[in-house]
């Protein structure tokens, strides 16, 4: 038997108990491409843990299939090396299909922010700290202009989630905010805010983002090879497409990976001088 952990916010605007229904056909899905490779096991959906907990599971042997965040993805592979990166999730940027996003900082027109300089002295918002594109490479952004992702301004405010900074910038709560690149798309889509990318204009724009990885951990590289397969085929199939799309973020399927893939994001970290401490939660108890 294989065990699948998910963390909870892999989406927005999506109910927690439609999530779970969702990776639950999906796991079924992984199930049937197992049995065609000759594995029968099953996989169990875990209860959804948040990032924290997720990474202790993957340190202690808590589950061998992880639908992970990159940023959760690095901490976890700084504390063990039986945690391999096998499949990515592909998502629609730019009009293509692709393995990367981005993030952005951006501003309401009206709060004369135009480059990031502009931003100094004024207030930002982020929003879950163990977040790879609502703070962690914003904050790397900031760090390369010159400009200190925490101190260069007279506030700060970690509002846990993209849409919800978004929402604070458009009513003029913060005057920068940082998330994904088709956050202010997703906001504009919610009732009340269709002028929204209109009136809030992109600031900066990072460097391409590794996507979201499913990792094992899976110490026998035949078996790992296998999972891989059977999880890139999964996403491939109807019914697992459809699933993806709902429960990920509107991920178009999954293709294969490795963990060099994410050697950027570890790099940032060591520029911003930030480990896992400095940016999760502790473990609940």
């Amino acid at each position: 038997m294989y065990r699948l952990s998910y963390y909870p916010w892999l989406t927005q605007n999506v109910p927690q108990a439609e999530i779970a229904v969702q990776i639950n056909v999906f796991a079924r899905a992984v199930e049937a491409e197992l049995a065609k490779l000759g594995n029968k096991s099953e996989v169990q959906v875990l209860p959804p843990a948040e990032v924290p907990d997720q990474i202790e599971q993957v340190v202690g042997g808590g589950a061998e299939i992880f639908l992970m965040n990159p940023l959760g993805f690095v901490f976890a592979r700084n504390r063990t090396n039986n945690a391999e990166a096998v499949a990515i999730a592909q998502r629609i940027i730019d009009g293509k299909v692709g393995v990367v996003y981005f993030a952005q900082l951006y501003a309401h027109k009206k709060s004369a922010i135009r480059e990031l300089k502009d931003a100094i002295g004024r207030t930002v918002g982020y929003g879950h700290s163990y977040s790879t594109s609502n703070f962690l490479i914003p904050a790397f952004m900031l760090r390369e202009a010159g400009i200190h992702p925490l101190f260069a301004f007279s506030r700060i405010e970690f509002l846990k989630g993209h849409e919800i900074v978004a929402r604070a910038v458009y009513e003029g709560k913060v005057d920068l905010g940082a998330g994904h690149d088709g956050v202010l798309i997703d906001l504009s889509r919610q009732p009340g805010y269709g002028d929204a990318q209109e009136v809030l204009i992109q600031i900066a724009r990072s460097k391409p983002i590794p996507s979201d990885p499913v990792v094992v951990t899976i110490r026998d590289a035949a078996e790992r090879a296998l999972v891989q397969k059977a999880l890139v085929a999964a996403g491939k199939t109807p019914q697992g497409v459809a699933a993806l799309k709902i429960f990920w973020g509107n991920t178009q399927g999954l293709e294969p990976t490795d963990t060099a893939f994410y050697n950027d994001l570890i790099e940032a970290l060591k520029t911003l001088k930030l480990d896992q401490g400095d940016l999760l939660p502790p473990k609940k108890p």
